[in-house]
């Protein structure tokens, strides 16, 4: 299942936004170094069509598309962040929890 939010996670459900994000923040933390690349190939391969778009247009007409392109960039990443920082949740919210 693809989750856009943190707060669709079963196991983040029960915590408060900034809770989400620190143990979302701490499981990717966890990330072995070969993942932290791949997910950053994974946003380069999800967001590079996106501005090559935005390289077509010129004058006022790029400004509510760079605008639409910056509400939508966490629309697009924000899954795969979750994706792989899934695997790492357990560990994450029992040290989110040593660190309260």
């Amino acid at each position: 299942m693809i989750y856009f939010f943190s707060s669709q996670l079963p196991e983040l459900s029960a915590y408060k936004v900034r809770e989400r994000q620190l143990i979302v923040a701490i499981a990717l933390s966890h990330l072995t170094a070969v993942s932290k690349i791949l997910l950053a190939i994974a946003k380069l391969v999800l967001l590079t069509p996106l501005f090559f778009i935005l390289a077509y247009f010129e004058g006022w007409i790029l400004l509510p598309l760079l605008l639409l392109a910056g509400i939508s960039y966490p629309l697009l990443t924000t899954p795969l962040e979750l994706m792989f920082a899934k695997p790492h949740l357990k560990t994450a919210i029992a040290q989110n929890k040593q660190g309260d």
